[in-house]
């Protein structure tokens, strides 16, 4: 059972959500019996001169009034807070979207999503989490449903940046490795990798929101990216289909010989060497997975 304290907090944190102010209706029956209080203290002393004659319907100096509009001040000052932070969140996570689409449309799908998806947890960092979905519900004019996808690729860099820090191995250490052992190898990928597909030129578009990029003639055009973290800072590697299937087997599990089978049954001509140069330069790849034949002994996390 609730403590009147835990109570209260809890009607507070609803009336921050809402539009509906279940605390203030408490808080003005405090404020009345402040008011009463107040009313009885002031009231002239009985001939008795026991107690305070009052009727209990006096209005007191509106100490109570008062009191309750402050607090009313107060709790919109909170929410104006609480809205204008959410909303930075979402504009840190999703710069290119805020570009693309303007300040008053934003803020407009920024206070939709808050309503629609309060934040869960004491870290803002999460809060987007479910914005590329909620664009596809939000966005009803078809020429702009690449919105979604542009958004699920900013999510993506944004996961990235916290993705935790993996040792890859050195250039010496993958020629160790005799090519029917990698072959039969599972690999291991770095955290921060994630792959995003769209029918849409959503790596085009973000890039052109970047220093010196320009905006893709045509943006109904397939997307196969990969995100990366090989220094710390996310950026995007473009892929062909083959790629991006064998790289998504990898992430499952698949030895790189299935990744491989994946590749060529998409492509017979692709260029595995050619793509393996490009995975290891941009440290997805980072090694072997534990208990592969052959592989290196683990090591100590980076500091």
């Amino acid at each position: 059972m609730l403590t009147p304290l835990e109570s209260l907090q809890r009607m507070f944190a609803e009336s921050l959500e809402s539009e509906q102010r279940p605390v203030l209706s408490r808080l003005q029956c405090t404020a009345r019996e402040v008011d009463h209080a107040q009313a009885r203290a002031d009231s002239p002393t009985c001939a008795t001169g026991q107690t305070p004659c009052s009727t209990g319907t006096g209005t007191g100096n509106g100490t109570g009034d008062r009191l309750t509009d402050n607090l009313r001040q107060r709790l919109d000052l909170y929410c104006s807070s609480i809205r204008a932070n959410r909303r930075t969140a979402l504009a840190s996570a999703y710069p290119v979207l805020l570009a693309l689409v303007g300040a008053a449309y934003f803020d407009a799908l920024s206070m939709a999503y808050t309503q629609a998806h309060p934040s869960q947890s004491g870290d803002l960092n999460r809060f987007g989490a479910a914005l590329p979905a909620f664009i596809e519900t939000y966005e009803p004019a078809p020429r702009f449903r690449y919105f979604a996808d542009l958004a699920r690729l900013e999510w993506s860099l944004h996961l990235a940046y916290f993705a935790a820090d993996a040792n890859v191995l050195t250039q010496p250490e993958w020629a160790a490795i005799r090519p029917e052992d990698l072959l039969d190898a599972k690999l291991a990928v770095h955290p921060a990798c994630a792959l995003i597909s769209s029918r849409y030129t959503i790596a085009g578009i973000w890039t052109a929101h970047q220093p010196a990029g320009s905006f893709p003639a045509d943006i109904e055009s397939p997307t196969y990216a990969l995100v990366v973290r090989p220094l710390w800072r996310p950026h995007i590697l473009i892929q062909c289909a083959a790629a991006h299937a064998a790289f998504d087997a990898l992430q499952r599990g698949a030895t790189l010989n299935e990744a491989l089978d994946s590749a060529f049954a998409i492509d017979v001509e692709f260029n595995f060497t050619s793509q393996w140069r490009a995975w290891i330069a941009a440290s997805a790849i980072t090694g072997l997975q534990p208990g592969t034949q052959n592989a290196p002994p683990t090591l100590a996390p980076a500091p």
